[in-house]
Order: structure tokens, then C-alpha cells, then sequence
């Protein structure tokens, strides 16, 4: 009996020490996950391309039997090329109207992409009516706030809804519909699993980076991509990194194995910044094309908010009368139709003429806004890199002549150079991924041979774009600014109950028995401070004048350092070694400011002034409180099923 307790002592002993040599469940299984989750986007990649595929052949084929004939990027070259408003020449039926030259079935042409907008707005108002906001926010919201959840049938209906959207012609990409069937993906495995909220949360964004990796075949991008557009700052998900590069690469090699080389954007020539002076050109671009970002976001949101979210009709009707407004601009320019793909390689490769680029940039800034503020289902990513790039190709051009002009014609940058910098700039500034968007780019003109010559500089490019840009100039609502503002990483609190307490219920409701807020004269010597806060719990103390009013705050880790070198005491005080910059909040604040701003700045207790009176102290107030008051309201919250 004993030998056989021994011997089960030993074997758990082992047990224990390959458990600790081969952790399981702290690394090695929400890799395994992720491997499993990009194994399935890979083949729903493939197979929405597929039916993508089809889809478009379909509407395409229309079109043709009827005689119209839209114009293929292959029509030009880098000088020559039809003009727009002019540009169905080569129509087998032909009207003029309105001094444009148009197919005879030219209604056609409004109402495929309306009826597709209607198909679309039926699918999702009547099956998922979540799925109405664009689908990367559907994304960024599940993560944040809804911990890393979607309903089952939200991706399919996102995804049906998305083939009629963007096989009609809508400007739009496929990155957003791929990223929420992969998040979706994830999210239904992670939930049979029963994994915890932050495992849940996690393989969503591997989710999400398997779709994007596979069918745009960007395996590093999109795992860098979908951490960095949580947030609207150069804030990271660090801890999702390597899962969404597992789960991206898997959906990479999974779409090559069915489809093959798929990447549309590859050039073969060389790109890289060689001369020093070229990259100080390309940077004067930037302050140009942070504005056209400004104004490509003002359309997009003003054409939501102030358009189509006003519009008292249906919501299922506004997705057709976006197709509808959509086909008007395809009428003049018809090269901005469809997401523009094939135009963007052409545009790389130098093969579009200046006149033609410039002409398009608004177009397809409208084209694009028409097609998803009105409730459309698709992607922002692909039509920012087109516009982008003509951006660049724009500025890239007038460099070029002024250099000319200069007689220095071999120091302009390269035109392929200046393409690819308006690519990853721009995507940067509407998408807040500076990271991402030099990558991406660097992938789909150079595939895996990435050129540090071009790399690095756009970094630091994009950089300088979000410097210039305000954290709101964002395409995407859900967007948080820092992890403090998620529910990720904002512990186990509700950021909405947070919200409705405010700071003066919760010091009214104190026991001012208990109070212990001091205030330190500004003369109180280091012994003095020191006999003052010694009995006290807590870190930071209010520092006030000889008329009692509050001009700073005063860490203890100060003054204990200070403590210890006794040839100071008589010679610092508490003004001098007080932080003058205070930061607090005001009684009507909620206690969500009160608490993001304390985790902020590090700080477990925060000091309330009026803003009528900010120099007078009312309390400090210290997180413990904040905490018993988030709850003792969580108590008192009815929930309902």
C-alpha cells in the first residue's frame, strides 16, 4: 500500500514537472487555437472568393450583352487613354446625353448597382440589423465591448449582403466582409470552447488577421493591421501579435494552396529610397496628403451623419439610394467603378495618364462614400490605397517638373516611389495603423522581399502623418484612443455603469469619520511632511499656500526618497518638491473619468475642484471609493434577459 502511494507520488511529481516544461495553457493553446481558427478563415477566403467571383462574372455579363463596355485599366498607357465623361467609345450601342457619350442601356448602368443595394439592405435589416455599421467597426466593437462576441449568423449575413455590394460595382474592398467572417469564425469556436473572455477576445483579432492575410496575401500586415486599428492612436495590442501572425500565415498558405498567387498589387522593378535628398521630398508630402485624408473622412462621416442617417425612409431603401448615386458618378467616370484593384496595379506600375489620375481622386472619394455611408456592405482599406496612390502619383508628377524646371531632373524621386508613399500615408491617416500601413504596402508591391529602403522611411512618413493629424480623424467610429478606454484593459468594470455616478455621489455618500485628506502648507519642511503622512495610506497629498489654496501635489515616493539624505531637510520644502501641474476632475465628472484619469496617471487617489474655484480643494478622491461605489450601484442594477 505504501509502494503504491509512492509510486503515484511519483508519477504526479512528473506530472507537475512536464506540465511546467510544457505549458499548455499559458502559451501553447491559444496557439493551437489560432492555428485551427486560420485553417477555417483560409478556406472561407477561398471560398468568398469563389462566390465573388461568380457574382461579378454574373452582373459583368449583363453589361456586356447589352453593349456596354466599361473601360479596362488596359486602355492606357502612361500618356494616352479616353477621357473621362467620354469613356464608352467603345460601346456597340451609343447615346449622347448631355454632351457625354454613353452606352444606349445607360440606365443600366444606375440601376444595377441600386437593385444590388437593395439586395444587400434586405439582407441585413431583416436578418442581422447590428450588421448595418461598417463591418472592420463590427470588429473593433466586439472586441472592446462586447467581449470578443458576435452573433453566429451576423458573418454570413454580412458576407451574402457584401457579394451583391461589391459585385454590383460598389467602390468598396474586401478586407472589412473577410475580417468579420474570420472574427466571426473565431468567435463561434472560442464560444464551444468556453475560453475566457481575453482568450475570446484574442482569437477574434486571429480571426480576423486570417481572413485579411489570406485574401489579400499580406501575412505579416494583417496581423500588424488588425492590432493596430483598435485604437486611434499609435496604441498596439501587443498581446494578440503572435496569435494573429499564426492565424494569418495558416490563412495564407491555405488560400495559396486553393487559388495560387491572387496579389493583384506586385510590380516587379525595384522601389527603394537611395538618395537622402528623395526622402526629405517625399516628406513634403505629407502635410498634402494629411489634408486629403481630412477631407476623405469628413465625406465619409458627414455623407453617414449627416445624409443618410437623416433620411426618413426605410434603412433597408438607403443602401440602393447610395447604388443609385453611385451609378451617376460611374456614368462620368466609370474607372471608378468596382473597388480598384486593377487600376491600383496599373497606377504602381505608371501606366495611368496624369489627367486621368488627377481627375479620379475626388470621384472615388464620392464613389466610395456613396457606397458605404448609405448602409453598403464592404471595406474602406483598398479604396484608401487607391486614392492614396493617385495622391502620391500627383505629388510625385509636380516634383518631378519642378526638378526638371530646375534642370535636376535624375534627383526627382521615383514615380513608383512617390506611388507607394501616398499608399501607406494616406492609409495611415484614415486607418490610424502607421505600423501596418508600411507593411502592407511593402507586401503588395515587393511581396516577401521587403526593401528596408522603403520600409523604414514610410514608418517614419506615417508617423508624421498621425503627428499632423488629430486622433479623430479616424474612418472608424469604434475606435478607442488608448487601451485605457477599452473594456480589455479596463478590468472587469462596466465602462456604462461607470458613466451614470457621478464623483460628487460618491464623496457626499463618504463617512467623514473616516476622511483622511490633509493639506501640506508649501513651507513644511521634509520631517514635517513626513510626521504629517506617515500614519496616512496614502501616496498623494494636496499642497497648499499660506491662504489655504491648493497650488500643487506631492507624491510620498518623493518625499521618502528625500528622507532619507538628511542634509536636505532644512533646505527643501514642500514647494519645491511638489508637481505643480495639477490634474483632477470635478464633482460632475463620472466616475469613469475619474478612474480612467487615476490609471493614467498612476495615481490611487485624484483630487476634485470646482472649475469655478479650482484652486480650492474639495476631496481627494481615492480609486478604493470608486470602486465601493461602482459596487454598490452593480447591486442595485435590474437585469433583464
Amino acid at each position: 500500500m505504501e509502494h503504491q502511494r509512492y509510486g503515484n507520488k511519483q508519477k504526479n511529481s512528473i506530472f507537475e514537472r512536464l506540465k511546467l516544461r510544457f505549458d499548455w495553457y499559458c502559451s501553447g493553446r491559444i496557439l493551437i487555437y489560432s492555428v485551427f481558427v486560420g485553417l477555417l478563415t483560409g478556406l472561407a477566403a477561398a471560398l468568398f472568393y469563389f462566390a465573388l467571383q461568380f457574382v461579378s462574372d454574373a452582373i459583368y455579363s449583363v453589361y456586356t450583352t447589352t453593349g456596354i463596355v466599361l473601360p479596362q485599366p488596359s486602355d492606357y498607357t502612361s500618356t494616352t487613354g479616353p477621357v473621362p465623361g467620354n469613356t464608352f467609345d467603345n460601346a456597340i450601342r451609343q447615346d449622347v446625353f448631355l454632351g457625354f457619350v454613353l452606352p444606349r442601356y445607360w440606365v443600366l448602368m444606375l440601376l444595377i448597382p441600386m437593385f444590388g443595394g437593395l439586395i444587400c439592405g434586405f439582407i441585413v435589416w431583416t436578418f442581422a440589423p447590428e450588421a448595418g455599421a461598417d463591418c472592420t467597426d463590427c470588429v473593433i466593437r466586439s472586441f472592446h465591448f462586447r467581449g470578443g462576441r458576435f452573433r453566429n449568423r451576423l458573418p454570413i449575413v454580412k458576407s451574402l449582403s457584401g457579394l451583391f455590394t461589391l459585385g454590383s460595382g460598389g467602390s468598396a474592398g474586401w478586407e472589412g466582409l473577410i475580417m468579420l467572417s474570420g472574427g466571426g469564425i473565431a468567435s463561434s469556436v472560442g464560444q464551444m470552447l468556453h475560453l475566457s473572455i481575453r482568450d475570446r477576445r484574442i482569437l477574434l483579432l486571429a480571426g480576423a488577421a486570417g481572413g485579411l492575410g489570406a485574401i489579400f496575401q499580406i501575412p505579416i500586415g494583417a496581423a500588424l493591421f488588425v492590432t493596430e486599428i483598435l485604437y486611434a492612436s499609435t496604441a498596439l495590442e501587443f498581446g494578440a501579435i503572435i496569435p494573429c501572425l499564426v492565424a494569418s500565415i495558416t490563412g495564407y498558405s491555405v488560400f495559396r494552396l486553393i487559388h495560387g498567387d491572387l496579389r493583384v498589387f506586385e510590380i516587379t522593378s525595384y522601389i527603394g529610397i537611395e538618395r537622402c535628398d528623395n526622402f526629405f521630398v517625399l516628406l513634403t508630402f505629407v502635410p498634402v496628403i494629411a489634408l486629403a485624408c481630412l477631407l476623405f473622412v469628413r465625406i465619409i462621416l458627414e455623407m453617414r451623419n449627416r445624409v443618410f442617417r437623416r433620411l426618413t425612409l426605410p434603412e433597408f431603401i438607403k443602401p440602393a439610394i447610395g447604388g443609385l448615386l453611385l451609378g451617376v458618378v460611374v456614368l462620368i467616370y466609370p474607372q471608378v467603378h468596382g473597388g480598384g484593384y486593377a487600376w491600383l496595379y496599373q497606377l504602381i506600375n505608371l501606366q495611368l495618364p496624369f489627367y486621368l489620375v488627377i481627375l479620379l481622386i475626388v470621384p472615388k472619394m464620392l464613389a466610395t462614400a456613396f457606397t458605404v455611408s448609405s448602409g453598403g456592405s464592404g471595406g474602406m482599406f483598398v479604396p484608401s490605397l487607391f486614392i492614396g496612390g493617385m495622391i502620391g502619383y500627383v505629388l510625385g508628377y509636380f516634383a518631378g517638373f519642378l526638378f526638371a524646371l530646375a534642370g535636376l531632373s535624375e534627383a526627382a524621386p521615383n514615380m513608383s516611389l512617390c506611388v507607394c508613399a501616398g499608399m501607406s500615408v494616406f492609409c495611415a491617416g484614415v486607418s490610424k495603423v502607421p505600423f501596418a500601413a508600411a507593411v502592407i504596402t511593402c507586401e503588395v508591391v515587393s511581396g516577401m522581399e521587403w526593401h528596408y529602403t522603403m520600409l523604414v522611411p514610410l514608418i517614419i512618413m506615417n508617423l508624421l502623418a498621425m503627428t499632423i493629424l488629430s486622433s479623430s480623424t479616424s474612418l472608424y467610429e469604434e475606435q478607442v484612443l488608448t487601451t485605457i478606454d477599452s473594456e480589455a484593459h479596463f478590468g472587469s468594470y462596466s465602462i456604462d455603469l461607470l458613466q451614470v455616478i457621478t464623483v460628487r455621489d460618491t464623496f457626499l455618500s463618504r463617512d467623514k469619520s473616516t476622511s483622511n485628506d490633509i493639506m501640506i502648507p508649501a513651507t513644511a519642511t521634509i520631517p514635517e511632511i513626513a510626521k504629517l503622512i506617515a500614519p496616512l495610506p496614502d501616496s498623494i497629498f494636496p499642497v497648499s499656500d499660506s491662504d489655504g489654496r491648493l497650488i500643487g501635489i506631492l507624491h510620498s515616493s518623493d518625499v521618502w526618497s528625500e528622507f532619507r539624505n538628511r542634509q536636505k531637510w532644512d533646505s527643501i520644502r514642500a514647494g519645491t518638491l511638489m508637481q505643480s501641474e495639477i490634474n483632477s476632475v470635478a464633482p460632475d465628472d463620472n466616475l469613469y473619468i475619474a478612474l480612467r484619469a487615476s490609471t493614467l496617471l498612476s495615481m490611487s487617489e485624484i483630487p476634485v475642484v470646482d472649475p469655478k474655484q479650482p484652486d480650492e480643494l474639495v476631496c481627494m478622491l481615492h480609486t478604493s471609493e470608486i470602486i465601493k461605489a461602482y459596487n454598490e450601484k452593480l447591486a442595485t442594477v435590474k437585469w433583464t434577459p
